[in-house]
């Protein structure tokens, strides 16, 4: 019976802590405590009661930080360096590990990150300011179907990005699609200019110019499109609303959209978006769905899948980059991808995506299944 009493008079005091209030010193110390010992389970723990408590400083939002980059939850390790910032706007360490868990987690203001980096850990990185071909990028798709009237379709395409500085990049893109359809062959040669301006690590501006030219049994279609959009980041959330016109000797089609996301603590990053749009054609108007989820599913793999309803006839989806204006439109359509990060440098992606497409010739509008095989490279220089 002593030694039981002696037990509950050793462990009084940390029950004790956990249910009480905590002071400065309390949450200082023990927090230190945990990060030498690499106790990033109790450190986070511990850091996440004092900021609910209001005990905070910038040693301990470095030290949360810290402990959730090392375990993989680069978004959380994003907001607690962002708020050790405010503590201090010139500590070269907030800035750095800032950087690196913005890289991480894909945010879209890394590169305005990269520019507050300290000179010889930019030079370290091979960061600079301007960078006339900072990443190239190569795709390779064929979609096989089960009619008899149409072909495959095989589609690639060449990307280049460049830095024309911290806050603003110019990605370029060179494509061509091609299909038989009746014994009449259609080719389509493109080209996509992509602007994208950072105005602040929330705030993003895009806009985009794209070209498509149709050829179908040899007759030009030309068509342009234009496309504008305002995106905010914001800790675990993202928004954005964005509208383009498609116009082309055949229609113009009006498409305007918003979408929003979230990114789910853990190591696992699990991000959740949803966007819906609106297309104006001829007269009529549309509604399109689109679900996507993805979620780290190793070290270097990564893993995403979408889902999309409605009519996609002309519907053009990242950042005008895909413009969906085959002959036979898709009505439903779902997808896998997969990204293998090989390295600091290169990306690895594969895509298989399923479609069901309407065939837009045949009075009946009869329906047929389309499956689509995408491999593709991403190299940063």
């Amino acid at each position: 019976m002593y030694k039981y009493l002696v037990l509950l008079f050793l462990f009084l005091p940390a029950l004790s802590f956990s249910q009480d209030k905590l002071s400065f010193q309390q949450a200082d110390s023990l927090s230190y405590n945990y990060f030498q010992k690499g106790d990033w389970s109790n450190l986070k723990a511990l850091m996440l009661k004092a900021f609910k408590q209001e005990i905070d400083s910038k040693l301990m939002r470095q030290r949360a930080g810290y402990a959730f980059f090392v375990t993989g939850d680069y978004t959380s390790a994003k907001i607690q360096y962002e708020k050790a910032l405010e503590y201090d706007y010139a500590d070269e360490l907030t800035r750095e590990y800032l950087y690196y868990a913005a890289l991480n987690s894909g945010a879209a203001g890394t590169r305005l990150y990269a520019g507050n980096l300290p000179a010889e850990v930019a030079a370290k990185l091979g960061i600079n300011r301007i960078n006339p071909v900072g990443m190239i990028d190569t795709e390779f798709n064929l979609k096989t179907n089960q009619t008899t009237s149409r072909s495959n379709q095989v589609y690639y395409r060449f990307g280049i990005n460049s830095d024309l500085g911290y806050g603003i990049s110019l990605y370029q893109a060179f494509s061509h699609y091609e299909q038989t359809i009746n014994n009449e062959l259609t080719r389509q040669p493109e080209y996509l200019a992509l602007v994208k301006w950072s105005l602040s690590p929330i705030w993003q501006v895009k806009a985009a110019y794209h070209h498509l030219a149709s050829n179908a049994a040899s007759i030009s279609y030309p068509g342009n499109m234009g496309f504008i959009g305002v995106a905010a980041q914001w800790n675990r959330f993202n928004v954005e609303a964005n509208t383009s016109l498609l116009n082309t000797t055949l229609a113009a089609t009006y498409q305007t959209g918003i979408q929003a996301g979230i990114v789910i603590p853990g190591k696992a990053n699990l991000y959740l978006n949803s966007a819906i749009c609106g297309l104006y054609e001829s007269a009529a108007f549309r509604t399109i769905l689109a679900e996507t989820a993805g979620l780290k599913c190793s070290r270097n793999l990564w893993a995403e899948g979408n889902i999309t309803l409605g009519n996609l006839k002309n519907y053009s989806t990242y950042n005008s980059l895909y413009v969906y204006n085959a002959l036979d439109p898709s009505v439903f359509r779902t997808g896998l991808s997969l990204v293998y990060f090989w390295g600091r440098h290169l990306s690895v992606i594969g895509n298989f995506t399923f479609d069901q497409q309407k065939t837009e010739s045949s009075s009946v509008n009869n329906l047929y299944y389309q499956y689509s095989y995408s491999g593709g490279l991403k190299w940063k220089l």
